[in-house]
C-alpha cells in the first residue's frame, strides 16, 4: 500500500512538471557524443541536448554544474551522481509503467528548479 502511494505521489509531481526526459533515440550520427554510460551509445546530438536543457531547467543550473566545460565527456563528481540519478528515475518509471501508471517520473519531480531537492 505504502508504495501505491508513493508512486501516486511520484505521478502526480509528473503530471504536474510537464514534461520528462526522452532518452534520446539513437542516431548513426559520425559526431555523436562521447563517454556515453546511461544513453545509447549512438545517442543523436540534438535528442541529447534536448534532455540536457530540460535537466537544466529542472534543477535551475548551467552545464558547468555536471561538465568540464573544456572536455564535455570528462567525468566529474556531478556528472557521476547525475547518471546514478538518470537510473533511479528509469527505474522509477519502469515501476510505474509496470502497475499501470502512464505518467513518467522526471528530474523537475523531485528538484523543481532546485540544485538539491526540498524535503
Amino acid at each position: 500500500m505504502r508504495n501505491k502511494i508513493l508512486l501516486g505521489t511520484m505521478l502526480a509531481g509528473v503530471l504536474s512538471a510537464g514534461y520528462a526526459l526522452t532518452f534520446a533515440a539513437p542516431s548513426a550520427d559520425a559526431g555523436a557524443p562521447k563517454n556515453l554510460q546511461v544513453y545509447p551509445k549512438n545517442t543523436d546530438k540534438k535528442a541529447l541536448k534536448k534532455d540536457m536543457k530540460a535537466i537544466n531547467k529542472a534543477l535551475d543550473v548551467n552545464c558547468d554544474f555536471c561538465h568540464d566545460m573544456s572536455a564535455f565527456e570528462k567525468d566529474t563528481d556531478m556528472k557521476k551522481q547525475a547518471r546514478s540519478m538518470m537510473k533511479m528515475m528509469r527505474s522509477a518509471n519502469a515501476t510505474l509503467k509496470k502497475n499501470g501508471f502512464k505518467g513518467r517520473v522526471s528530474c523537475n519531480t523531485c528538484h523543481r528548479g532546485s540544485k538539491i531537492p526540498k524535503k
